[in-house]
């Protein structure tokens, strides 16, 4: 960590594991058991889950910055047997407050010398050893249009979504990650942990992302790679650009997940920092990634999200048929990563499981030689008179203007056509709202143009990073 200096070598890391499974188990955690965590960044919150899991429990990290009624709500949706905290303070006080409602024994723990230490009775208890069909991780969808589904991951979906990033990236016990990304996610748990440790490599995580101190710590730890969300790379970039030179980093590679990558900040980033910049595709439901653009010296193909990275891809019609080659559809994705299906929701299941598949609910083509083009939510796309406009094509001009900093495209009702296109614009210069309008028209088809752009100082985004575009239109009326 960053900002303690603690170090933990892979026989420290081994041994505090052996320490903290056997913690886990002395407080009678079992398989099948469900464990609620909650902690900062760190080796205590890796250190929790990787025992849970061992112990053949599944482990549900929560938000440290949910509030007191969410995390009652995930408390008891998700059932859970106990709950740790790492710390009293901040959101911690919320989840004991929430646990204490809930009837959840709420269990403190913290790192104490390279160990995991929990402020509870232990007692010698039998168990069950985990197995590859074992539950690991319980999380919820983001549920900003429904109410939010619960993803059961398995020890093998892991197992497989984190082989799938080890290939694609080349990893191995010479890279260092720089862990930017929430632990109470797939992306940053999965790619910037799991397959860091899957290597024998290095991981550097601080308690939470700083861009004021991230090019100096990437520097002081020597790292060779970071995965995180665009808003995230905007920052760091933005950062680079304003230092006296290019910071003097190892990186040989930088990911883009979670979240769309405008291919203008991809130039942008490429060219001020000098690595490749992949972007790739990942969800809950297939245990993270699915798709990556390739290392050099293969293509990277700058508004695809790349290729199928260890599971299956295919473009769906709405009676589950494969559309024609370019043709656009509903993308589709099955493999050894993906889940068999939600928990407790066979409704939810019938809509979005058939024969292995899993609909993700974006909208996407394929072309000839599989690179993977994503167009929007299925229902994010606007609508306007029957024509399907992506978001992210009006985003994309947006952000070629030089006095916009970020842009975010959601439809706005409209009497006549349904759906018409309205943009929240964060500016980095004096702009207003008509001259945007004339931007667009000189570069986007007539229909396309939007007919209300909003400034605000930032746009509403999830704790991972992705824009609540279903929410802009209630925000800027």
């Amino acid at each position: 960590m960053p900002e303690t200096g603690a170090r933990l070598t892979y026989r420290q890391l081994q041994r505090a594991l052996d320490d903290a499974i056997s913690l886990m188990r002395g407080l009678g955690i079992e398989k099948g058991d469900r464990v609620a965590l909650t902690a900062a960044n760190g080796p205590a919150l890796i250190l929790a889950f990787l025992a849970v899991t061992e112990c053949g429990a599944a482990a549900a990290p929560l938000n440290p910055a949910l509030g007191l009624r969410e995390v009652r709500a995930e408390l008891t949706d998700l059932q859970v047997s106990r709950l740790f905290y790492e710390a009293p303070e901040g959101g911690a006080s919320n989840a004991i407050a929430a646990a204490g409602t809930a009837g959840v024994p709420a269990i403190p723990m913290s790192l104490e010398d390279g160990a995991l230490t929990v402020a509870a009775e232990t007692r010698p208890t039998p168990f069950g050893p985990a197995d590859s069909s074992s539950i690991a991780l319980l999380l919820h969808t983001s549920g900003t249009t429904s109410r939010p589904k619960t993803v059961p991951i398995r020890q093998r979906n892991l197992v497989a979504s984190t082989r799938a990033v080890i290939d694609t990236y080349g990893l191995s016990e010479s890279d260092t990650s720089m862990c930017v990304m929430p632990l109470f996610h797939v992306h940053g748990l999965v790619a910037a942990v799991l397959a860091t440790l899957g290597t024998g490599g290095s991981v550097v995580v601080p308690a939470r992302f700083r861009a004021s101190s991230f090019w100096d710590d990437v520097v002081r730890h020597r790292a060779t790679w970071y995965t995180a969300v665009p808003t995230i790379h905007s920052l760091v970039l933005e950062r680079a650009v304003q230092a006296p030179g290019l910071p003097a980093h190892g990186l040989r590679f930088v990911r883009s997940c979670s979240a769309p990558l405008p291919a203008v900040m991809w130039m942008r980033y490429e060219e001020a920092i000098r690595a490749p910049l992949l972007e790739a595709y990942g969800m809950t439901e297939a245990a993270h990634q699915m798709a990556s653009n390739p290392l050099p010296p293969e293509e990277r193909r700058p508004g695809t999200v790349g290729h199928a990275t260890g599971v299956e891809l295919a473009i769906l019609d709405d009676d589950w048929r494969p559309v024609a080659e370019g043709e656009r559809g509903e993308v589709a994705v099955r493999g050894a990563s993906v889940v068999d299906g939600y928990l407790d929701n066979p409704e939810a299941n019938v809509a979005s499981f058939r024969d292995r598949w899993f609909r993700t609910g974006d909208v996407g083509s394929l072309s000839s030689d599989g690179y993977l083009t994503l167009v929007g939510r299925v229902k994010e796309l606007i609508n306007r008179g029957g024509e399907k406009i992506s978001p992210y094509e009006i985003e994309d001009v947006l952000l070629t203007h030089p006095a916009v900093r970020e842009a975010a495209a959601y439809p706005v009702p409209d009497k006549k056509y349904g759906e018409q296109v309205g943009v929240v614009v964060v500016p980095k210069g004096e702009v207003e709202g008509p001259e945007l309008i004339r931007y667009c028209r000189g570069r986007l088809a007539d229909f396309k143009v939007p007919i209300r752009v909003t400034i605000l100082p930032e746009i509403p985004k999830g704790p991972t990073g992705k824009v609540q575009r279903l929410t802009l239109s209630a925000l800027v009326d």
